[in-house]
């Protein structure tokens, strides 16, 4: 469970942001630790959301490559703020708190484009920071006493652009290994590139084969009302074989399955890239929606409204926020443009105060993220109308006479010259 994500100098982000899972206190209540379920970032083109989502992406990717599939002089591949000197030369800073089996971790890194340049891991057991290990340069690094396992050994097999926690999970260290593992497969992605709706396609085909998933996404596939009764794997009648005699079995059926809608209304069963993208793109949420709320994990997307009905992305989020649904205190973590998740048309309060981000470019470019927490907003707000409004900022300022103006001049331009 994810608790807080920082960082700074990737792409457009140039200083430091904070997005915030811990759940704002109402007049009344405790303090007490507790996270939101759900984050909407919103904003206007090009002003950073989906970099916030890409910074989140590159560090678990970084977690999960550096040590095995970085090249060992091939440097760092990050992607800092190029658009002044100042942001190519800096450090790129990443940093997540979460939970493991009930304790609070924090971990870290900086990076240039060569080397790690820091990475510290702490917890704090009774509110109480303490180091696990502290990384100081390409090679230093240092090691809290609570810290058991072969880490000497690890030490001397970690390149400098390679992570601590990376090297340490392929040396199956004990503990690294866990947070590496819930860091790893706890986090899930679903982005919309077309390679990225293969990716979620074959995850769906493979839960349509899975007797704990298939009914499930099944039931959930007809009560979106899209005409689909079911979908389901089947073999593509006349695929040719592959020349390989060396592929499996097993290889071979995954290859040759597809998924199809059969529908209410009977017929021909059709293959799912025959169908809109809004059913593929509901298909394709639902199987990562279903294995995030099984599993106590992190479901992050980009335009969770793309291709869907504004009816559709409130369920999907919903499910996140219901208590009976999410048992496990699964996250949902998203951009989106659809402002109708922001107001109380589709329901009464699709999302809380504290579950709504904002996300701003200033004239050089840099992006800012910010809470409508801030705002204080009242209880009644409209929060869909402030939005739209420029209360809380994050929309673009367009002035249409300004645009009426283009077209007239385009008008007098091409006017032929009277006689």
């Amino acid at each position: 469970m994810l608790l807080r994500f920082r960082v700074a100098n990737h792409r457009s982000i140039r200083d430091e942001q904070t997005l915030s899972l811990v759940a704002v206190p109402r007049r009344g209540e405790t303090t007490e630790l507790d996270t939101v379920r759900v984050a909407g970032i919103y904003g206007a083109n090009a002003s950073g959301k989906s970099n916030v989502l890409s910074a989140l992406m590159w560090m678990s990717d970084a977690i999960r490559s550096s040590h095995t599939q970085w090249e060992p002089v091939g440097g760092v591949p990050r992607q800092p703020f190029k658009l002044s000197d100042a942001g190519r030369a800096a450090a790129s800073f990443f940093e997540l708190d979460f939970l493991h089996k009930d304790a609070r971790y924090s971990y870290g890194f900086e990076v240039d484009d060569t080397q790690i340049l820091g990475e510290w891991l702490y917890t704090f057991p009774h509110g109480r920071k303490k180091k696990l290990f502290e990384r100081s340069g390409a090679e230093e690094i240092t090691f809290g006493r609570a810290l058991t396992g072969e880490n000497q050994r690890i030490r001397r097999l970690t390149r400098p652009n390679s992570l601590y926690l990376s090297a340490a999970a392929s040396n199956n260290h004990p503990l690294l290994g866990a947070l590496y593992a819930d860091l790893i497969n706890k986090v899930m992605f679903a982005q919309h590139g077309e390679e990225d709706e293969k990716l979620r396609l074959h995850l769906t085909k493979f839960l349509l084969n899975e007797t704990d998933f298939a009914p499930a996404l099944n039931k959930l596939l007809r009560l979106a009302d899209l005409g689909v009764e079911r979908a389901e794997v089947m073999e593509r009648p006349n695929d040719p074989t592959p020349d390989d005699p060396t592929e499996s079995a097993a290889v071979l059926r995954a290859v040759r399955a597809q998924v199809v809608l059969r529908r209410t209304s009977g017929g021909v069963p059709l293959s799912l890239e025959a169908e809109s993208a809004g059913t593929r793109a509901w298909l394709s949420l639902l199987g990562h929606a279903l294995i995030t709320l099984r599993g106590d994990a992190v479901l992050v997307t980009d335009e969770i409204d793309s291709s869907l009905h504004p009816l559709l992305s409130s369920s999907l989020i919903r499910m996140f926020r219901d208590p009976v649904i999410n048992k496990r205190g699964a996250q949902l973590i998203f951009a989106s443009h659809d402002t109708t998740l922001l107001g109380s048309m589709l329901d009464n309060e699709i999302m809380a105060r504290d579950e709504v981000w904002f996300t701003e470019k200033d004239d050089s470019g840099a992006t800012s993220l910010y809470a409508l927490a801030e705002f204080h907003p009242r209880r009644d707000e409209n929060v869909e109308r402030g939005y739209l409004q420029g209360r809380y900022g994050a929309v673009p300022y367009l002035n249409f006479d300004s645009i009426r103006e283009v077209f007239r001049e385009r008008d007098e331009a091409t006017r032929e010259p009277q006689a």
